[in-house]
């Protein structure tokens, strides 16, 4: 059977089985023949489902046996079913065809006897739960799962693009087998639930390797896990590609093949900061240069480069790595995070000491991480001299090209906005079709507000400036704001007004 979207099914085929009974059962009307319909069926249809569907039109069916991605490709085609609905039908038939009884299912032993054995077994199902909250994530390309659970209820939510979807809710009594199955994954200590508790998860999915990051914490009704899908498949190494503005792609180009000094990514968690230092080192790496990072935790392996895990709980934390990599003969050193005075110091000075040194900081701006060395006790002289770059970071949803919604702001919006001109007055909004899942935006892209630390900015720096009077002169200089770079990407229609206050500030 070819490509079922490559099809032309007159509308009233289709209309033979609505919307919501075709996501059921996860079949697609495709042509009649005198009384009888024929339709296409996932290659595991059984005859039950096919006898339903018949009893449902009260005619008689052909099966046509398809693979089961192409039914839910035709799904999304015909119907417009988005694949967090596709999700969400999942979980509702599953729980449909498990009683709470049977999602816990024991054997008839009382749950006191399981607790005894450490709740280490888990059920078929169960298994199957995991499995399938994993594989879903992975193919809507979420880049987080939450498993939650309440008084009722267990939730579960994917982080796609930045932003939070539930995706389904589990009966209450399912949520410790599904979490002591995580933990089992994760080689916890699935009788601990006192404490929080990471691990690690590695599993194939479409023939490829994806390391998933575990977090467990207690709460009021059990442990919460948060899972961190790292697929380095999507990981994007292309510096060109993360969404720098030319200027400032040339700039960051020039600087990180520089032969000693400091640059800092600053920025809150999840905005990309390290993607992009990952991009930096990859462009860099070569035979003739020795790269060694010291990270919490190590998020991809990159092939050449020489990467540490930061282990505090023996003594491994990143001064003291950062001391060890000075004996290492390095060229360029990556350090996760900057976190204390003892690890920025050493920084500092293994920048002046003929070593590039990349790193990252939390602060809501550029100018800023210059007074956070300073107020960590970094001699002011000291970061003058050694910091050569800073750059903030925040990662904007970008509109879906397919159903993005263009439109006219008015005078006082784009007063509030600070927009003086832009090139026809034509912005877009969000609108919502199968491809981006309905939402409205499809992937991010990164926006920067970076400075080079020149002569009269180090010498300012070196004179304990304050980071108005930085970025005062940094702007005199060609910076431009995160809210700047932000709006310039939403004139060009890549984002939306709306993701652009959300993400950044005046």
């Amino acid at each position: 059977m070819p490509d079922l979207t490559a099809l032309d099914i007159p509308s009233e085929v289709l209309s033979l089985i609505p919307k919501d009974v075709a996501v059921s059962y996860r079949v697609v009307p495709i042509s009649m023949r005198g009384e009888a319909v024929r339709i296409a069926v996932p290659l595991a249809c059984d005859e039950q489902t096919i006898d339903d569907i018949s009893f449902f039109l009260g005619r008689d069916v052909v099966p046509e046996m398809v693979p089961a991605e192409n039914i839910i490709d035709a799904l999304q085609h015909f119907y417009g079913i988005s694949e967090i609905d596709l999700a969400k039908s999942q979980t509702n038939n599953t729980n449909q065809s498990q009683s709470p009884a049977s999602a816990g299912d024991t054997n008839g032993e009382p749950l006191t006897e399981v607790a005894k054995r450490g709740e280490a077994s888990t059920d078929g199902s169960t298994v199957a739960t995991v499995d399938r909250i994993i594989t879903q994530a992975v193919r809507l390309k979420a880049s987080d799962i939450h498993v939650e659970p309440y008084e009722k209820i267990m939730r579960v939510r994917y982080r796609l693009d930045g932003v939070l979807h539930e995706v389904e809710q589990l009966p209450i009594e399912r949520s410790k087998p599904i979490i002591s199955r995580l933990k089992i994954m994760s080689e916890l200590d699935i009788a601990e639930k006192r404490r929080p508790q990471d691990g690690r998860i590695r599993v194939n999915e479409q023939g490829r390797t994806i390391d998933i990051r575990v977090s467990t914490l207690p709460t009021d009704f059990g442990e919460k896990v948060v899972l961190r899908i790292l697929d380095k498949s999507q990981l994007q190494l292309d510096l060109s590609k993360l969404g720098f503005e030319p200027e400032d792609l040339r700039a960051f180009q020039q600087t990180i093949r520089l032969p000693f000094g400091m640059i800092l990514m600053t920025g809150p968690t999840g905005s990309g900061k390290t993607t992009t230092l990952y991009a930096a080192l990859q462009q860099i790496n070569d035979p003739r240069v020795n790269i060694t990072t010291i990270e919490d935790p190590i998020e991809y392996n990159l092939t050449g480069i020489n990467q540490t895990q930061m282990r505090s709980e023996i003594g491994v934390t990143f001064s003291a790595a950062l001391r060890s990599i000075l004996r290492q003969d390095p060229n360029v050193i990556m350090i996760g995070e900057i976190r204390d005075s003892e690890t920025a110091e050493i920084a500092i000075r293994a920048a002046l000491t003929g070593h590039l040194v990349f790193s990252t900081l939390h602060t809501n701006d550029a100018p800023s991480a210059v007074t956070r060395l300073i107020d960590m006790g970094v001699e002011p002289f000291l970061v003058a001299s050694s910091i050569k770059m800073i750059i903030a970071q925040r990662l904007l949803r970008k509109l879906c090209p397919r159903c993005r919604k263009g439109y006219h702001p008015s005078a006082e919006e784009l007063g509030e906005m600070q927009i003086l001109d832009s090139t026809d007055g034509t912005f877009y909004k969000p609108g919502g079709c199968p491809s981006c899942n309905s939402v409205g935006y499809k992937g991010r892209s990164a926006v920067y507000e970076m400075f080079s630390v020149q002569d009269a900015l180090s010498d300012m720096i070196a004179h304990n400036a304050s980071a108005s009077d930085i970025r005062r002169k940094a702007k005199e200089g060609g910076l431009h704001t995160l809210r700047e770079a932000a709006l310039k990407k939403a004139a060009r229609g890549e984002t939306s007004l709306e993701e652009v206050l959300r993400e950044t500030a005046v």
